[in-house]
Parts: structure tokens; sequence; C-alpha cells
């Protein structure tokens, strides 16, 4: 739903509704409301758009007020005009607490029919604005040039609110983008304003915007106050504007030449895999594949990691009983096997305590892997030696790590509510309720370079080695790849087209992994260099699902994962593992996408991190049903004959 947000809004002096003018809260309406099917006493919940600090109550974005339903008439043949009256009774004022703050409503904005995030409008700054270091190259600025020191920056949390266009004006009693709606400001029972429809039974859309005034009477708004936003949204229909002509648009990532760029070949299961050199049974490491259950998406059960050229890392959910340890959330055990390669014999066991079943392993450089366990991130090197460690205070919202892990974006939850209106909130929006995110930037060593606060609706970031890529919309079905460097600089690397919104992962070698649709016949993905350039260019068809990309520097190798399924499966749709018919893993060249090698798994198992290639490059490891095969890869200069 698109939330369409006013900004920090003062009222003019020449409006009467107090002798000092108040200053209006911004709120967002969190669950629909319509006449007949709500009854006076009901709750009504919406969220804080922009803080607010009265003399009393301080209230940060994203609070919660809380109100009711003071007047309720539907549309009937006798009654013509449906009418609502709603009245705010408190709020989240200083904290999580929920404190007295009498508002009642002053103007109406409603929602737009386009969805506004990072990928559009509503675009949060970048991470780079919030830095302030040199970090081009090794290099970190100090004081005295200008920047901020790394303690500094690692002191300062910056909050950052999305960016939106504003109305050129709102006034008190206007309704702005409901056609038929009308309010009468602080007309109803208990100082509510009254809101009606001649026309049709009123209905109040989730992502309305209200405009709340504390404290106000029944009273004539004058018709020369009005409502002045700093920052804020509106549609097309309340402000003119004049359009002019702009070129036709140009999809920088169509043109795909070789010897810089190569397509990616249609899947083809009937095509013969080179053989694997050798196999390991996992049947006595207390593997369990996961039940045929009804998915969405890829799980995180299992994952491969190689820790140097020799030594393979396998983990995966054993389904065991996690003891109790006093800790709350759900929490699972994942089993961690270290394997040397070469005599193809278990070298070290350990059991790991994970937080939730979101991804908890992440590969860095040759020889080393990032591991969510407890409440820490642990870097281990060879041999499953613990070599860095650091707290992680709060849920894991997400960890990024650039292509050279040079610099990571970790994200944890701050929770803004107490439990009671967490689950109020999750009932009135049926789902988890927005929270804030507390995005840590860090360098190799762990040193915090930078914080932000972000929304935990906003995408996570996707980091370059430069900076950080953004994808914003420029128009329908259109999309930019920028990259905003740490010094501050913006660079354009390409413009695509895509009927949805279009995702991006980096990886290494430097490359940019993007993946986009041309509805009805699939999706596409493209992997860029770091200038823009294509590499790689493929599609798939509404049969092939789960498009996957892993990278190692060294090799400079990248392999491309695409999923095939027995039947055509929309996104939204779910699927079952005995739908997926076979999985096609193909190695490429990172400086020309030249194919080097391609295996087709069958039955392959639904899970993200399901292979791995070696750091020199020649060998990949592939995770299949009850084993781990091992395939060779050719030197350079030669391919895998299919």
């Amino acid at each position: 739903m698109l939330k369409q947000v006013l900004g920090l809004l003062l009222i003019s002096a020449s409006i009467s509704f107090a002798e000092t003018p108040p200053v209006p809260v911004q709120a967002e309406l969190l669950h629909p409301i319509e006449a007949g099917h709500i009854k006076v006493g009901d709750p009504v919940l919406a969220k804080v758009e922009v803080e607010w600090k009265g003399a009393q109550c301080h209230l940060r974005k994203g609070a919660t007020l809380k109100g009711r339903v003071v007047l309720e008439n539907e549309r009937t043949r006798t009654a013509r005009a449906s009418k609502l009256a709603l009245i705010f009774e408190s709020g989240e004022c200083n904290g999580k607490d929920m404190k007295p703050i009498p508002l009642t409503v002053a103007a109406m904005i409603a929602p737009s029919p386009q969805d506004t995030n990072l990928f559009n409008e509503e675009q949060m700054p970048a991470l780079s604005d919030a830095v302030g270091l040199g970090l081009n190259g090794d290099s970190i600025a100090v004081s005295g040039n200008g920047m901020r020191s790394v303690t500094q920056a690692a002191q300062t949390v910056i909050f950052q609110p999305t960016q939106r266009k504003p109305p050129k004006a709102v006034m008190p009693g206007q309704v702005l983008g409901m056609r038929n709606v009308k309010l009468n400001v602080g007309t109803g029972p208990e100082g509510s304003s009254i809101i009606s429809d001649d026309h049709h039974n009123l209905r109040l859309e989730s992502g309305l915007q209200f405009v709340l005034v504390p404290n106000v009477k029944a009273r004539a708004a004058s018709p020369a106050a009005k409502i002045v936003p700093t920052t804020a949204t509106t549609s097309a229909s309340n402000v003119a504007r004049t359009v002019p002509s702009v070129p036709e648009f140009v999809d920088t990532t169509e043109v795909c030449e070789p010897p810089q760029c190569s397509i990616a070949a249609a899947t083809d299961t009937s095509l013969a895999s080179p053989g694997s050199v050798s196999a390991i049974s996992i049947k006595n490491l207390a593997y369990v594949s996961s039940s045929n259950r009804d998915m969405y998406h890829f799980d995180r059960e299992a994952a491969l990691s190689y820790l140097g050229e020799n030594q393979l890392l396998f983990t995966f959910d054993p389904h065991e009983l996690v003891p109790r340890i006093g800790l709350s959330g759900p929490w699972r055990t994942i089993r961690s096997v270290l394997i040397d390669v070469k005599t193809e014999k278990i070298k070290r066991v350990e059991d790991w305590l994970v937080p939730d079943g979101g991804q908890y392993l992440w590969p860095i450089g040759s020889n080393k892997v990032l591991v969510h366990i407890g409440r820490q991130l642990r870097v281990y090197g060879p041999g499953l030696r613990l070599e860095q460690s650091v707290v992680v205070n709060g849920p894991l919202a997400f960890v990024a790590i650039s292509p050279s892990s040079k610099y990571f974006a970790v994200g944890v939850v701050q929770e803004r509510h107490t439990a009671a209106i967490h689950r109020q909130l999750e009932e009135a929006e049926g789902r988890e309720p927005e929270e804030d995110v507390e995005v840590r930037v860090l360098d190799a060593e762990f040193r915090t370079l930078a914080r932000v606060v972000r929304s935990s609706f906003d995408a996570p970031p996707v980091l370059s080695d430069e900076g950080e890529i953004r994808i914003p919309t420029i128009g329908k079905n259109r999309w930019r790849v920028v990259e905003q460097t740490w010094a501050g600089q913006r660079r354009v690397l390409a413009e695509v087209r895509s009927t949805c919104r279009v995702s991006a992962k980096s990886l290494p070698p430097d490359l940019l992994f993007i993946t986009g649709c041309d509805q009805p016949s699939g999706t596409w993905y493209r992997i860029l260099t770091s200038e823009g350039k294509p590499v790689l260019k493929g599609h798939s068809s509404s049969e092939e699902l789960g498009q996957l990309a892993e990278g190692r520097a060294a090799s400079g190798l990248f392999a491309v994962a695409v999923t095939k399924a027995s039947k055509s499966i929309a996104p939204e749709v779910a699927f079952r593992s005995n739908d997926l018919e076979s999985e096609h893993i193909v190695l490429y060249r990172a400086n020309n996408g030249q194919k080097v090698l391609a295996v087709n798994v069958a039955s392959p198992i639904p899970t993200f991190q399901s292979f791995g290639i070696s750091p020199s490059g020649d060998q990949l490891a592939v995770f299949k049903s009850g084993e781990i095969a091992f395939y060779s890869v050719p030197a350079t200069g030669e391919t895998a004959k299919q």
C-alpha cells in the first residue's frame, strides 16, 4: 500500500483552533475501516509519520497512536449519507508506553495507488550520507579535512527520514484524493471530526494520511488558513505540472555482444553433465531433508562454503529439539561439518545455536565465513578456528557484504512498541508491524564506521566496494542502477526495463547480479561489471525459479543456478520440493561471461546455498540429495563438454 506522506506541517496563525496555533501530528491509518463493518467503541490504530514534539509528549517517527470510533452510520436506502467519526486518545509518548494525548482529524490525504519505497519516490538517503568518511581505496579520512573521524562517525546515529515531494497546500477540513468524501472538523461527539460520503458507503483504506490537531474545538475553519508542508507527496490531480518531452528509453543492458558479454543458454535438462570426480555421503551426518511442505521461496536449512583450498564447510539443520536456555524467540540447531576435500574425511563437527530461520552463514574472502550464532556474528577461518566476533544487540535483520569483504552493513531490529501494542498492530495490519532497524557500517576489522536508523520495511542495502547500490524507479517499468560512493559521488551504472521491482546482489569479483521481470514471459537476469557493462545476459521462463549467483574473487569465476519446475509457478504461489525437476548450475568467467562448466542436478534441494566454488576455481561442490558431489573445473581456455 502506498504511503503518501505530508511531512512536517505548520498551521497558519489565522486558524482559530486555539490561541497558540498547534503543530499537527501526521499519522498513517494502519488498517481499513468501513461503516457497517465496525461499531462505536472499536479501536483505531495509526502510525506517526513525522517526529512530533509537544509540551508533555514526544512522538517519535513510527510511534503508535490509538483511538476509537465515536460515530458510525452505514449508508442505507433511508440514510443516504455514510458517516464515521474518530478520536485519538493515546500514543507512545516519550518511549513505548501509551500515554494520554487527545487528537482529532483536521485533514486527510488518500493513499496513493502505487507503492513508494526504496525503489520509488520514497527513497532513504544513501549510507554514504551517514558515514561521512573518506573510504576510497584503503584510506580513512580523519578530522581536520572537513570529514569526520572513525570515532566520531561511530558515535553518531543518523536517523534517515524518507524524502518525498510535497503537495502545494492542505487546508483544514480538506480531503485530498477521495472523491465525494467530506470532513467536518471538530463537529462530532467528544470534539471528533465527522467524515462522510453521500454517494457510497464510507471506507477508509490503510495508508490514509491523517493530519491530527491537539485540542480541536468545533469551529469553522478560516478559508484563508492553510496547512503548509515542508516535504510530502501528492497525486498529479492535486498539483498541476508541466511534463517535458523525454527521449525514448533505452535499456543499457539489453545489448550483449561477444567477446565481452555472453548469452546464457536456455536450461536444457536433456544435456548430460560431466561426471563428478568424487562424492561424499552425508547419510551418516544425521542430515534429514525437510518435509514436502508448501514453500514460497527457497529455505536456509543448509549451506556450503570453502574454508581454503582443501576444506569444505557443510552446515545444515538436523531438526533436533533445541534445549531451553532462557533465550526468548525462535531458535534452532545448525550442525557444522568440516570436511577435508583431499581425504574426504570429516575433520570437525560442531553444533551452533542460531536464531530464527533466516540466513546464518556468509562466505567472506577466500577462506573465511561469517556466522550468526547466538547474539554474535563470528568469523571462522581454516580449521573452523574462531578469528573475530561482534555482539548483536537484538534480532538480526540482514547482513550485507561488499564483494571484497572490505565493508559490512549489519542491520539490527530495534523494537518500537511494547509486546501488547505489537500484537494489536500485527492483528490490525495482518503482518509484522514496522520497526526501526539500526544499520552499522563496519570495516574489515569490524570497526564501526557509522550508524544509521532505517525502517524494517526498507529493502536491505546492497554494498559495492566503493559504496551502496540503489535502484530507484524513473518511470513506468523503468529503473536506474546507481552507485552512491562513500565519497558522496553518484554514478549511474545502468538503466533497465522491468515490469516488477528490480533486485540486486553484489558478488565477487566486483560484479553485480540484477534480476527483473518481462511478464508474462518470465524473468531476466544480468551480471554487470563495476562499470555497469553486461557480462552475462539470461532469461528464465515461468517454469524456472530461484535464480542464484555466487562468485570467487581469486578464481575470476562466478556461477549462476536456475531451478526448473514441472509446471509454471507464479511468484506468489506456493510450491513443494517435489515440484522441482532440476537445477542447472553454470560456471562462467568473470571477464567475459564465457561458460566453463555446466551441471544438471535432478530433484534438487530447495535451499539457497547449495553449491560452492573453491578459492582457486578448480573445483565446484554441489549439495545433492544424500551427498556432496565435487566437479573438476576445466583450466583456462577449456570448456567442459555437455
